[in-house]
């Protein structure tokens, strides 16, 4: 039998601290595989998601803030039926899907902050969370001092109605400051201070 060295897959000793072994001893018992194999496989899913992601913290925040809606009954939708289903609303339904909405994302907020702290990044996750067809932009305007635009295609009033909701009581669950909100047809401006970290 002939074996392929050059197949042969090379590997480096890489200095890791022992708290952070202890811990992937642990997780590795109750998934019941080997702590070796358990820190290869996330360090090989890391970087693969770095690759589209550069800033692999927020996509395990995201990742993180999905599973915690999800906790809460959130159902991930595709975006054209959500569209659908509340631009078909009565009045007091919506009405009422906007008090759920606030009440939904002034917890989610708090329990991000809670969980992860009051950082520019958190908050930024949290509301691409709620709003993953939404594409963010995060300008800091000042020392502590961020504008969240946050851009829609083709938005009706509902749905921006329902993006400023969402944004603000998000704010609020993260103790923030509110200094200005500005609602486009397809964009939503909210200006915010008061983060305790930075990134």
């Amino acid at each position: 039998m002939v074996v392929d060295m050059s197949r042969e897959i090379k590997r480096r000793f890489v200095p890791l601290p022992e708290a952070l072994i202890e811990e992937a001893i642990k997780v590795s018992e109750r998934v019941g595989i080997p702590y070796l194999v358990l820190i290869e496989k996330i360090l090989e899913s890391n970087l693969s998601i770095m690759k589209y992601k550069p800033t692999i913290l927020k996509a395990l925040l995201v990742a993180d803030a999905i599973d915690d809606l999800r906790r809460l009954g959130a159902a991930l939708l595709p975006w054209s039926t959500v569209k659908t289903v509340v631009n078909s609303m009565s009045e007091n339904e919506f009405k009422a899907l906007i008090g759920e909405m606030e009440k939904v994302s002034l917890w989610f907020g708090e329990l991000s902050r809670v969980k992860h702290g009051s950082s520019p990044g958190m908050f930024e996750a949290a509301l691409t969370a709620f709003m993953s067809s939404a594409l963010i932009d995060v300008i800091q305007e000042g020392e502590n001092i961020y504008r969240y635009v946050v851009t829609f295609l083709d938005q009706s009033p509902r749905i921006m109605n329902l993006a400023e909701v969402v944004a603000v009581n998000l704010a609020k669950g993260f103790n923030l400051n509110i200094l200005d909100v500005k609602r486009g047809d397809n964009t939503l401006s909210v200006r915010v201070t008061g983060f305790f970290e930075k990134e």
